[in-house]
């Protein structure tokens, strides 16, 4: 090993220690043995950009690319920089090399379907989502959702059959899906040991039993686009508009978000597809997310037509994020949290008759500022300080109801969670809110 392997060595085991000062006085020096050395020039670029100083990082990313035209990651870290720059099309650009040298580059993927949906091409958009699908659960399985695949809750076992059972009960293949339904049920009693919602490892064995089915979207139902509009045409936009320009910082809330059409078919892709796969994120819950099975024509042309429909509450601001979260215990609510961006729409899809509390079940909004330079951690680690610091804050609250078809759209980094929960108990009946969130915190799209 020469001497300026050493260095190298040395500096990327800085790197990794996040002792990036100490890492970027090492790399100048290889620099100044060997200019034209890609990996060192690439990795100065990384400490520079997260330093805030992107144009800089932008000139030893190209340095990188021009000492090795392929190298993937260089041309997706100066991407990444161009973003964040608003430079949106040369980033646009930057992704499209990437996946071009790497087409297995998931993150390339995930932000070019941002992008392109923010082009208004939903099309292109779909296609990139479809491939971060692929490479979490498809035949290019890149590793993304292994842990998902070898461990479980019972809760979610039992959502799964009372899923197939759904199915079977509509004739779509009655005979596969009883006998997964009793499969599922099966594991499911052999962990009757653990509390509903205690994430347990499969072991090899079980997962054998469960096969190719188990979180994977080996069923997913066609929600396209619907001809005409999807979100209902007669919203009073200046009313919705002056609500939340009104309540300070943003709150306003609107029934029959969704047309007729739009809504029966959100709610069979929902109810039917296997895409239920993030059973960890919070107890008593199953997640979707638009990058692992939620994203479908239906679902970004919403999204498009809500923003056109109230330009004076979304502004510029694009797509950042679609989730769904479903609860599966039916007295489970989603405590008190904020969201990273800028404007949230929060709607609801189950109906009615399920609610067994019709004043209860929808949203609680605190209008109580969030304090200056607030982080964002996460779900777990957040909720004791929010409950400190809205100890004294219940005269700023505000409480939606839950229907059917409702939204609410309120400033995203608002703290907000569920009113209180009691639905019906069954497969159909299980809650299920839908939310868009639109900005960033960092550049918008």
């Amino acid at each position: 090993m020469t001497d300026i392997d050493a260095l190298i060595g040395q500096a990327m085991e800085f790197h990794r220690a996040g002792k990036l000062a100490a890492a970027g006085k090492l790399y100048q020096t290889v620099l100044e043995a060997r200019p034209k050395h890609a990996g060192v020039l690439h990795n100065l670029g990384v400490i520079t950009a997260g330093t805030g100083r992107g144009r800089d990082a932008i000139g030893y990313f190209d340095r990188a690319i021009a000492a090795d035209p392929t190298y993937a990651s260089a041309h997706f870290n100066k991407a990444v920089a161009l973003r964040a720059l608003g430079q949106l099309d040369a980033a646009l650009a930057g992704y499209g090399r990437t996946v071009a040298l790497a087409p297995e580059h998931y993150q390339a993927h995930l932000a070019l379907g941002f992008l392109w949906n923010a082009r208004g091409r939903r099309d292109r958009a779909l296609d990139h989502f479809a491939r971060t699908l692929e490479l979490r659960r498809g035949e290019d399985d890149i590793g993304l959702a292994y842990k998902s695949f070898q461990s479980t809750t019972r809760a979610k076992l039992r959502h799964d059959a009372g899923q197939f059972r759904y199915l079977a009960s509509l004739g779509k293949d009655p005979m596969r899906f009883e006998t997964l339904a009793r499969l599922y049920e099966g594991v499911e009693h052999d962990l009757e040991g653990n509390e509903p919602d205690a994430v347990v490892r499969l072991g090899d064995d079980r997962i054998a039993r469960l096969g190719a089915t188990y979180n994977a979207p080996f069923h997913v139902i066609d929600a396209p686009e619907v001809p005409g509009p999807a979100v209902n045409p007669a919203l009073d936009a200046a009313a919705i508009t002056r609500a939340y320009q009104t309540t300070a910082p943003g709150v306003a809330w609107l029934d029959d978000l969704l047309t007729e059409r739009a809504l029966a078919l959100l709610q069979r892709f929902l109810l039917q597809s296997t895409i239920w796969f993030d059973y960890a994120h919070i107890g008593g819950f199953l997640a979707a997310y638009l990058e692992d099975g939620l994203a479908s024509p239906l679902i970004l042309q919403i999204a498009d037509e809500l923003r056109g429909a109230l330009p004076d509450i979304f502004k510029d601001h694009a797509l950042t994020q679609i989730w769904a979260f479903k609860a599966i215990g039916a007295q489970q609510g989603i405590d008190l949290h904020a969201d990273d961006g800028v404007v949230s729409v929060n709607f609801w899809v189950t109906p009615d008759q399920a609610n067994l509390a019709p004043d209860h079940g929808g949203l609680a909004v605190y209008t109580k500022q969030t304090p200056e330079g607030w982080r964002l951690g996460s779900y777990d680690d957040d909720r004791a300080a929010i409950r400190a610091y809205l100890a004294d804050a219940e005269d700023s609250k505000i409480v939606i109801p839950y229907r059917e078809n409702r939204a609410v759209i309120f400033a995203s980094r608002l703290f907000h969670g569920s009113d209180a929960v009691s639905f019906a108990p069954g497969f159909e009946n299980q809650r299920i809110n839908v939310t868009l969130l639109f900005g960033a915190s960092g550049p918008d799209l």
